[in-house]
């Protein structure tokens, strides 16, 4: 059915909680802050005022905004408006004389316990009458525009930037969505501990994992432009679903993703060889995955992988003389905001590396990564993401480093990657030149 006529129209907020309404497992937990809710509630009473004040108290709805619903079965999914919704529920609650929640059951210093207690004592000067009063006009007259449909997938592409004063889903959100819905033969159970292990790697870390080194990789290695990711690119890691017809490619990929744990387990009787590397085999960058489970063992594989790289890279030095030259000649100004576009180009650059040749050569391809990656901060006065983006997938047919990682099946290639070792002015990023001249003490 999708999203029909019937499927937009307005609700009052009474109207809309009386629905059998749940939150989905892919949504985020609740984080609205206590200053954010208070803010929601402020303006609800500004506009009862004004709504009393101008003799419109009968006839005069106040808008929320839109609430995006899936009906799934005889319920609703809430796909946006979660965090609004919740408020004026612990509100009303609150307004209707409820006591909080026991200590039991609620965590004192959550987001939930912390916004329960700033309604409480925004309630608590009101007399009686007005918080009756209150909880009246926000059931009756506070409305939102309710927007329901069948088809989940509609849902997420009429979701935008709905939420009230909140953060909109990010693109790996509606990825944790769609793969759970493919998890949807597993248990209860399982998807609980799967959606609690991708939140505890936390919003940051996920949209860098994707932002700036999944999806970067997968367009740059194809030599196309990556200006940045948005919803608009999570078909490029939705994977190979277990339902419908499936393309002989997807059929072979399907194939090869079953049969890699197997072959692995064999090699290994044989060739003893590292879980890594066998994840790596899993998990190639540029094939595609199947949906549902794989996917979160991708990611939490992927974010190991950055980790790893991270501290191999640039190492905490903590004084000793065996660390790598790198951070002996620049210490912590690797770190420095001057130098971190570079930094993540050279990290994609090695994360592809390993995932397509894992550890052969690692040293070679690191010094031959990081002086084209960083060759672009001496070249520049400014680096913009404009410059990285272009030197990623090549542009002006300059044959891109990510290109030539995937044309290749020898991981020698590295040494073909070049760097012109010149400085915007000869003022400019001495050290840095003085490192990749191999000059540096």
């Amino acid at each position: 059915m999708a999203i029909n006529e019937r499927g937009v129209s307005a609700a009052s907020v009474g109207e809309l909680l009386d629905d059998d309404l749940r939150i989905p497992h892919y949504q985020r937990p609740y984080v609205w802050t206590a200053s954010i809710a208070l803010r929601l509630v402020l303006d609800i009473r500004d506009a009862q005022q004004a709504a009393i004040a101008g003799g419109q108290a009968q006839t005069a709805p106040y808008v929320l905004g839109a609430v995006i619903l899936h009906e799934n079965d005889k319920h609703f999914d809430v796909v946006d408006g979660q965090q609004r919704l919740l408020t004026l529920r612990m509100l009303l609650r609150i307004l209707d004389g409820e006591q909080p929640p026991s200590p039991k059951t609620m965590d004192s210093s959550s987001s939930v316990a912390e916004v329960w207690r700033m309604l409480q004592n925004t309630a608590r000067p009101m007399h009686l009458a007005e918080q009756q009063a209150l909880a009246s006009f926000i059931r009756d007259k506070c409305h939102v525009i309710r927007v329901t449909t069948d088809d989940v997938d509609e849902a997420f592409r009429v979701f935008d930037s709905q939420n009230y004063r909140g953060r909109p889903l990010a693109p790996h959100d509606l990825l944790k969505a769609h793969h759970l819905r493919e998890m949807r033969r597993e248990s209860d159970a399982l998807k609980a501990a799967t959606v609690e292990e991708w939140e505890s790697a936390g919003d940051e870390t996920l949209d860098e994992l994707f932002s700036l080194y999944l999806y970067r990789v997968a367009k740059w290695s194809k030599g196309e432009s990556a200006p940045g990711f948005t919803i608009h690119d999570i078909h490029i890691f939705k994977g190979i679903s277990s339902t419908g017809r499936l393309s002989p490619s997807s059929r072979y990929h399907a194939a090869a993703q079953s049969m890699i744990p197997l072959m692995s387990q064999w090699h290994n009787s044989v060739h003893p060889e590292d879980e890594t590397t066998a994840l790596r085999s899993r998990f190639q960058i540029d094939a595609p995955l199947l949906a549902g489970r794989p996917f979160f063992e991708m990611t939490a594989f992927m974010l190991e992988e950055i980790r790893a790289l991270k501290a191999r890279s640039f190492p905490v030095r903590e004084g000793s003389e065996d660390s790598s030259k790198v951070v002996v000649t620049f210490g912590d100004k690797l770190t420095q905001s001057r130098y971190r576009k570079v930094t993540e180009l050279y990290l994609a650059g090695m994360l592809y590396y390993i995932n397509k040749f894992s550890d052969e050569d690692i040293d070679l391809a690191s010094d031959h990564l990081f002086a084209w990656s960083f060759d672009i901060r001496l070249r520049y006065l400014r680096v913009v993401q404009a410059s990285i983006n272009n030197a990623g997938y090549g542009k002006d047919n300059v044959i891109s480093p990510f290109v030539q990682i995937r044309n290749s099946s020898d991981e020698r290639v590295v040494r073909t990657f070049t760097s012109t070792r010149k400085q915007y002015n000869d003022g400019h990023e001495p050290e840095l030149f003085a490192l990749l001249n191999g000059t540096a003490t």
